[in-house]
């Protein structure tokens, strides 16, 4: 079966065979005016016409991306041409999304127009550093022209990104100056850096078609990453998992692919209906949709009324453009030429990692007014407010790759986040999030919190912290609304630690708060640990009597009623007073409405361990003897000491637990 090119072409995908040996893989985009020659100038580099579109042929304007391979010496270049024309701005973002060298292209016989402005003010929004000016239709006009419109362009470009960017003079139909220009973006391609490729797959769907016999192809520019046939891949924003059936790139069958090229993909598990332009594959567990950005937002000099708080604009990043409403920490607006941190509420889910870039223009998409780059892709908060929030996206874009791991954690609470999630929103790569925590971890700024189930959560400091001080001033509102009450019950306690982190380490923070003293238990509750319990003179005389009735009781104690007849008080007092005797370790609680004076409790446990050790059968009966009690008492005596871990029943008799409580 022959190969094909998808980009260009709607025929079935070859087998795949093994990648030639190649070259580094960089992408190249157009930009510029409406007929200043960029189509024929793509021509001239590669001989790819790449207008495909009837529609095209017949007007001679580009409408839809266009794409071409050129190789050139070390460097593979995928070429995405883009439309000049103002209407189709939105299909020149998405071809610029991703690029890594700029082509722009301005006529000779035109100079500087409209779209040439907008288009260096995009590539300058999406960071683009690399750059090579076109100047076409040098065959049209005096030899002294093109030198006056490469002084245009300079002075256009400077203050911008693409500043002091290499100027040729070309001519698409005599192919005067195109070797000049293939040199220019050889030296352009190597003053870049060696691109880091590697990490999760990333790719941004900018067309989608249907093979006979093969289903659904998809292309598009691969952002980062590799991707093999037979990978499993997610289709976001709709959570679709799919298989990769077969890879191209430029009329090539390829086993894998890597980021910096083109890419079609045959996808298996995928209906034609269930993707569009916009949509992106990712490794499974990279990225997750979102409706909120928090990012830095540059409104451009241009832009004639600057971004207004809760302004209505629309968004485009990667191959995608949604609605969304600009929220600003201040409520002020962005003047033009200014930039803020801002929070975009997006009417559409869509994907996004840490540092992407992204274009915003007017609700009716008729002018570029500014563009940023992401700084939280997951924000929970409907909106930046406070220090803490201000401080933690100052580290996320001024930080270390630790001091934004560290913010992403802390962010995130008490939430699990896998080494994918944390490399998405911290810009780290996944492969350095182990040792960077680990790093944290021996410095204490983070803490390993213990779930019970053998998978230690990973939590800042400073958020538990967080959560004790909130546990601490619930426990005052608690005493303060509630003075008769000697605290929260163990157990809610816990429930409460439970809901404000996640379910299973409540109970570990409470015995952090324990250890850190921020809290004490009284019996079964939980309390401040400066609170003591009110009591008037009146509570304190009928305390003392019910102390002296359980004293002299010794091991035939005796009940509540007993004691309100001997004191003449009311029930609920007595109740009341019984459960602070108990919280303040002065009574020990047998059983509901059976309590023991805790003399005589430890003189139980005592007398217990004695008969055991002793090699006598600790029956009932015989520590009723012992006690010189009656069942009636010895039986829940001896219970209460099973539940507490004392002893254990075997049989008719008891034995001593191996670990004892203190």
């Amino acid at each position: 079966m022959s190969s094909v090119d998808p980009t260009t072409s709607e025929s079935p995908l070859p087998e795949a065979t093994d990648e030639p040996g190649c070259a580094t893989h960089l992408i190249i985009g157009t930009a510029g005016h409406i007929d200043h020659g960029k189509t024929s100038l793509v021509k001239a580099l590669t001989g790819t016409d790449t207008d495909r579109l009837p529609e095209e042929k017949r007007r001679g304007v580009t409408i839809e991306l266009g794409f071409a391979n050129l190789e050139i010496g070390p460097f593979s270049f995928g070429m995405v041409d883009v439309p000049g024309h103002e209407r189709f701005v939105r299909t020149m973002v998405a071809g610029a999304m991703g690029i890594d060298i700029a082509l722009l292209v301005v006529a000779a016989d035109d100079s500087v127009m409209p779209q040439t402005i907008e288009h260096v003010e995009i590539l300058d929004l999406v960071g683009v550093s690399r750059c090579v000016v076109a100047i076409t239709k040098c065959d049209m006009v005096d030899a002294e022209l093109p030198e006056l419109v490469a002084e245009e362009v300079a002075e256009l470009l400077e203050g911008t990104s693409l500043a002091g960017s290499p100027m040729i003079p070309v001519s698409s139909t005599s192919g005067s100056g195109i070797d000049e220009l293939r040199a220019a973006l050889v030296t352009a391609a190597e003053s870049i850096k060696q691109v880091d490729r590697s990490g999760p797959f990333r790719m941004a769907i900018d067309r989608v078609f249907v093979v006979q016999g093969r289903g659904t192809v998809v292309t598009g520019s691969v952002l980062q990453g590799r991707v093999s046939e037979g990978d499993e891949l997610v289709l976001w924003p709709a959570g679709l998992s799919c298989r990769v059936r077969a890879l191209q790139s430029h009329s090539q069958s390829q086993s894998n692919i890597e980021g910096g090229q083109r890419a079609a993909i045959n996808l298996s598990g995928i209906d034609r209906q269930q993707v569009e332009r916009g949509c992106e594959l990712v490794t499974p567990g990279f990225v997750q949709p979102t409706h909120m950005l928090d990012v830095r937002l540059r409104c451009l000099p241009t832009a004639r009324r600057g971004i207004k708080h809760r302004s209505r604009v629309r968004l485009a990043m990667g191959t995608r453009e949604v609605l969304a409403r600009v929220v600003t920490p201040t409520a002020q607006p962005i003047d033009p030429g200014g930039h803020s941190l801002a929070q975009l509420r997006l009417s559409e889910p869509i994907t996004a990692i840490f540092g992407q870039r992204f274009i915003l223009r007017d609700e009716t998409a008729s002018r570029t007014v500014g563009g940023g780059v992401v700084l939280r892709c997951s924000p929970k908060r409907r909106r930046i407010r406070g220090q803490a929030e201000l401080d933690g996206l100052e580290r996320l874009e001024n930080g270390t790759a630790q001091d934004r791991i560290e913010e992403t954690l802390r962010f995130n609470g008490f939430e699990r986040l896998s080494a994918l999630t944390i490399s998405a929103e911290s810009g780290v790569d996944a492969t350095e999030v182990a040792p960077l925590i680990a790093q944290l971890s021996e410095s204490r700024k983070l803490i390993a919190i213990d779930t019970g189930r053998g998978e230690p959560t990973e939590v800042t400091a400073g958020v538990v912290d967080a959560l004790m001080d909130r546990a601490v001033r619930w426990l005052e509102r608690f005493h303060t609304t509630r003075p008769d009450e000697l605290g929260v019950v163990e157990d809610a306690f816990i429930g409460y630690l439970d809901r404000k982190s996640r379910k299973g380490l409540g109970r570990t923070v409470l015995e952090r708060m324990r250890a850190n003293k921020r809290v004490k238990l009284q019996s079964r509750f939980i309390c401040h640990p400066q609170y003591a319990p009110q009591m008037s003179a009146q509570d304190e005389r009928i305390m003392s009597a019910m102390l002296d009735e359980f004293q002299k009781a010794q091991f035939k104690p005796p009940s509540l009623k007993d004691l309100q007849a001997a004191t003449q008080a009311k029930m609920q007092r007595i109740q009341r007073l019984a459960k602070i005797a108990v919280a303040t370790e002065q009574l020990v609680e047998i059983d509901k409405g059976l309590y023991l004076h805790h003399a005589w409790a430890q003189l139980l446990r005592d007398k217990v361990a004695s008969i055991i050790r002793g090699g006598q059968d600790a029956s009932v009966s015989t520590i009723k003897q012992e006690l010189g009690s009656s069942r009636k008492y010895v039986v829940p005596f001896l219970e209460h000491l099973d539940r507490t871990g004392f002893t254990r029943r075997d049989g008719d008799v008891r034995v001593l637990c191996e670990a004892q409580p203190s």
